[in-house]
């Protein structure tokens, strides 16, 4: 195959980031004339062999794809390859309390902390205290040679945290001269503006036995309003209200919680008895009466009164981001054999999480319950608004008494948003000797390194009221011919009224407003040593082998502000967590090949890989790989491989403190809606368990305080320092086919298969609430201990709003789930000339199709439970079927990309049976992207695309949070609409 052509299907198959299910490089080398790329550490092994010989499937990204792609973000990237899914990115991270600016790899979507992210082979640190895992925005990418990706219980080979695989960084070393590249892009609605810039720069001197570079980049990210698009907002839902069954999709309900202020003047969730009023949105000194829909403590699904607002009118689809990195690398030859490098690196990253403000709920309870009384002294002021309120009133049965109450549902705009600004510094220095030398005969490659990194975080979360505060400051009386607050102690702090019926003063909102804060630091210091050489010649070739050592310790600290940690802020409450563990390991592996070239063996080898680690946490672990290559002949070959892998519990898993959280993917077995879709065998067993939990419990009436279209649900949730390491048995069978007689032709298929036991982590928490608790139909309600878990609120006055009402639920990190996950990755790709077939230069083609089919991903909540199927469903994250396919042609200087990313239909919610919803599926998924490149001169390339070319966006299922990238799965589909991009390379 010749020069043009190859570099045609390497773009090509890199350009859309899919999974290459062989090693690419190698595989358009060897379909072509044996073009001898000598031997290199290929990811997944440590073994030096020539890249067709990897007995595994292995991703590659080209530097030429990244800067083609228009993206970003490297992790935006990497989420084109169907192994791996959404985890953090821009958009997920819009409304994320410390991950504002990340992006993270989730290798087959089991989690970022089991897929192990390393540069040049070598760890990464952790990106942030609260949640551990690599930032991929940390990296350079105009630095990035390739990324490489192998999904795949690998930790006999790297260690820990690569139960799910692993993503390796390949760097650039050298450069002569200096590169510039510079993007820009806008959305098709004028904002989500992105910008990035980098440069390298090389030199060599003292006859080039002193190498430098030096680089960086700087880029930028503009946030996206889901109000800014007609296509998502307001939104859709379920109507989930009684007896409606199967729940329809309907435009999204408005909220009570009014921009102005709601007043319950009577309470319940029975649509004709409850009446509530509202200041008017657009005109706040109109008194409303609500509608029926509107009045219920929990608005019905179909309330539209436009008198109200909706609530995600503060919502973002994208987050706001900068940053800034710069690396250096330099090496020195030390002989002709042997140099030594150093490697330092400086990241700056500002993420900003975008929240709506500070609420309290017309319901009752919540973070921040407030009632308006009736001695209220601005109710009983002057003023056509006043006048109008006691009105309605009187009217309602109140009496203008202390006694006499509504609840409040208001959002406090006078606050401004909850949003929250994080920024953080890392530094990374890594520094060793790598070369060659010779003993016994035989030529040793080894590496030495030791590596420290260091990061520094803090965050700010703006106007994050006090409660208290906003409790005193809202019940306000007359005292000696002033309005006071009404109680003594918080008039003698300084207390300001706030008035509910006219708009607060000034001095009111800075009495109640505050602020809150978190540092964090984390540092990790590596030390490793490598050695690779041929133990003895075979006659099918050498026996190679490799063997190391490494030494790991990782320190974590995260504090919050004392208030904040006290709970009197609308914030959670997370307080102050640290910790340190410290590892030492050992490794081997050993590859012998046992036939070649010979009849049904042009290669025959197996490989063999241990690991012992010893943990100051949880002591001695151990793990292996076993793997085999066969190729009967040139133009097949067949792989296999099993593998143990161990995940050790991480600071954050071990040692954080138990704090408040909030979840909004709960379903109650006991509300009207959800009991009525269950079975038979699960609504004989609520009609026990509900009655013995909620005082009056009617399963056709009774609705809960959480669920689709409500608030969302209290969670207590921290570590325990007593829990063990994950395990996993991972498998890999694969088949590679490379047909002579069709040069460019390139065909695999592999199947996969997890099992992971011990996995860390919460029960589920809809397993909790259904085979756990209410449908246990065998253990008593009282002395079931996962019930217990449940906080139910018999008097609708402990935080929930509702009698019977959960106020809170209890969860902390055990060793408890397993999970089955099992499918297939295929793969086919095709370059030629059209001058081989036409007899003229048309141009070069070159095409790919890459496919993951993940017909399982099955979770077990707890050891003898029952699995949960969770494949095939957004509210899981786990598509069955994901595809990405790219056409690129390619003549003289330009070249054109058209790529398409499949997303398959996947179940809208797995927690309803499918006579429940409708429609109950999404519908199958499609983003078509296009670019294309021109190299006017061989200092000067343009890029330009469109990404979304037929302007896409999620699919119209009932969950906003799809939209908005705050639910899980969200980030599965692009939210932003038609995306335009413009670049530029330059060498000098």
């Amino acid at each position: 195959m010749n020069t043009k052509l190859r570099s045609a299907l390497l773009a090509s198959a890199a350009a859309s980031a899919t999974l290459l299910a062989m090693p690419t490089i190698a595989q358009a080398q060897d379909a072509g004339e044996g073009v001898d790329v000598g031997e290199i550490v290929v990811t997944g092994s440590r073994i030096r062999r020539d890249t067709f010989s990897a007995p595994q499937p292995l991703a590659v990204v080209s530097a030429e794809a990244i800067r083609e792609s228009g993206q970003t973000s490297i992790g935006d990237i990497l989420l084109d390859q169907p192994s791996i899914n959404p985890n953090q990115n821009a958009q997920t991270t819009s409304g994320t309390l410390f991950l504002a600016g990340q992006a993270r790899a989730d290798i087959r979507g089991l989690g970022a902390t089991r897929t192990l992210v390393l540069m040049d082979n070598r760890r990464l640190p952790f990106s942030d205290a609260s949640s551990p895992a690599v930032d991929l925005n940390t990296i350079p990418s105009l630095m990035v040679e390739r990324i490489e990706t192998v999904p795949g219980g690998v930790s006999a080979v790297y260690g820990s945290e690569a139960i799910a695989g692993v993503v390796n960084f390949i760097m650039k070393k050298e450069h002569e001269g200096l590169e510039l590249d510079i993007q820009g892009g806008i959305t098709e609605e004028n904002d989500g503006e992105e910008f990035r810039a980098g440069f390298n720069w090389g030199k060599k001197f003292f006859d080039d036995r002193l190498n430098v570079l030096v680089g960086g980049e700087y880029a930028t990210l503009d946030k996206i309003m889901q109000r800014d698009r007609d296509q998502l907002y307001p939104g859709f839902r379920r109507n989930n209200a009684p007896g409606v069954n199967p729940q329809p999709i309907i435009p999204n309900s408005r909220t009570n919680s009014n921009t102005t202020a709601t007043f319950q003047l009577i309470g319940g969730n029975v649509v004709g008895t409850a009446r509530a009023v509202t200041l008017d949105a657009r005109n706040p000194t109109q008194v409303v009466r609500l509608s029926p829909a509107c009045s219920t403590q929990t608005v019905q699904p179909n309330c539209q009164d436009e008198a109200l607002t909706y609530s995600n009118v503060f919502s973002a689809l994208q987050g706001k981001a900068n940053r800034g990195v710069l690396r250096t690398y330099m090496d020195y030859k030390i002989t002709d054999t042997f140099k030594a490098f150093v490697d330092a690196s400086y990241v700056k990253v500002s993420g900003y999480g975008i929240f709506g403000p500070a609420f309290s709920n017309a319901a009752g309870g919540g973070t921040m319950p407030l009632v308006l009384r009736g001695d209220n002294a601005y109710l009983n002021g002057p003023g056509a608004t006043a006048a109008a309120l006691r009105a309605e009133w009187l009217a309602a049965g109140k009496t203008l008494t202390q006694g006499s109450t509504a609840n409040v549902g208001k959002q406090f705009v006078e606050f401004g948003g909850r949003d929250v600004k994080t920024e953080r510094e890392q530094y990374r220095i890594a520094g060793g000797i790598e070369g060659q030398f010779e003993t016994f005969g035989r030529q040793v490659n080894m590496d030495g390194y030791v590596q420290y990194s260091r990061l520094d975080g803090t965050t700010i979360s703006y106007n994050v009221p006090n409660v208290a505060r906003v409790q005193q400051a809202t019940d306000a009386v007359m005292l000696n011919g002033q309005v006071v607050c009404r109680d003594a102690a918080a008039r003698a702090a300084g207390c300001t009224p706030w008035d509910l019926v006219n708009g607060p003063s000034r001095e009111a909102i800075l009495f109640t407003n505050a602020n809150s804060t978190t540092d964090q630091k984390i540092t990790q210091t590596v030390a490793g040593l490598n050695f690779a050489t041929e133990l003895f010649e075979l006659p099918a070739g050498p026996v190679g082998v490799a063997f190391g050592a490494e030494y790991r310790k990782e320190t974590s600290f995260f504090e919050q502000d004392a208030l904040g940690a006290s709970g009197a802020l609308f914030f959670n409450a997370i307080g102050t967590r640290e910790g340190s563990y410290n590892v030492k390991e050992a490794y081997g592996e050993v590859r012998i090949p046992i036939l070649k070239d010979v009849p049904f063996a042009e290669e025959l080898s197996v490989e063999l890989a241990g690991r012992v680690s010893d943990y100051s946490t949880i002591g001695g672990t151990d793990q292996y790989r076993i793997a085999a290559t066969w190729a009967p002949v040139r133009d097949i070959r067949f792989r296999a491989s099993e593998s143990t892998a161990v995940r050790a519990p991480n600071i954050i898993e071990l040692f954080s403190p138990q704090s408040r959280n909030f979840t909004t993917t709960a379903t109650d077995p006991c509300d009207a809606a959800v009991f009525a879709g269950a079975t038979a065998a699960q609504q004989a067993a609520r009609r026990v368990t509900c009655a013995a939990a909620i005082p009056g419990w009617n399963s056709a009436t009774f609705q809960s305080n959480f669920g689709a279209g409500r608030p969302s649900l209290a969670l207590l949730q921290g570590g325990n320092p007593d829990l063990g390491p994950e395990t996993a048995h991972t498998y890999q069978y694969g088949v590679v086919v490379q047909p002579r007689w069709i040069p460019g032709l390139q065909i695999s298929v592999d199947f996969f298969k997890y099992n992971i036991d011990g996995q860390v982590g919460t029960i589920p928490i809809n397993t909790l609430f259904n085979q756990l608790c209410y449908d246990d139909a065998t253990t008593a309600y009282a002395s079931n201990p996962y019930c217990a878990q449940i906080r139910r609120d018999p008097t609708g006055t402990g935080g929930s709003g509702i009698v019977g009402g959960v106020s809170e639920v209890v969860l902390v990190q055990q060793n408890v789930a397993k999970v089955k996950v099992e499918g297939y990755d295929y793969s086919i790709a095709y370059g030629f000339r059209t001058e081989d077939l036409f007899g003229q230069d048309y141009g070069d083609i070159a095409m790919r199709l890459d496919a993951t089919w993940m017909y399982q991903f099955q979770l077990q909540g707890l050891p003898g439970q029952a699995f949960t199927q969770l494949a095939n469903t957004i509210n899981n994250a786990t598509p069955e079927w994901r595809a990405t396919g790219s056409v690129r042609w390619t003549k003289d200087k330009l070249s054109l990309t058209w790529s398409t990313l499949w997303i398959d239909s996947m179940i809208a919610n797995n927690a309803f049976q499918p006579s429940q919803l409708d429609p109950y599926y999404t519908g199958d998924y499609y983003r078509h992207d296009m670019r294309v490149s021109y190299k006017y001169s061989d200092e000067l390339s343009l890029r330009a695309g469109i990404i979304n070319v037929f302007d896409r966006y999620p699919p119209k299922i009932s969950d906003n949070q799809i939209f908005t990238g705050t639910g899980v799965g969200a980030s599965q589909y692009d939210n932003r609409g038609r995306f335009f991009f413009i670049g530029a390379n330059m060498n000098f």
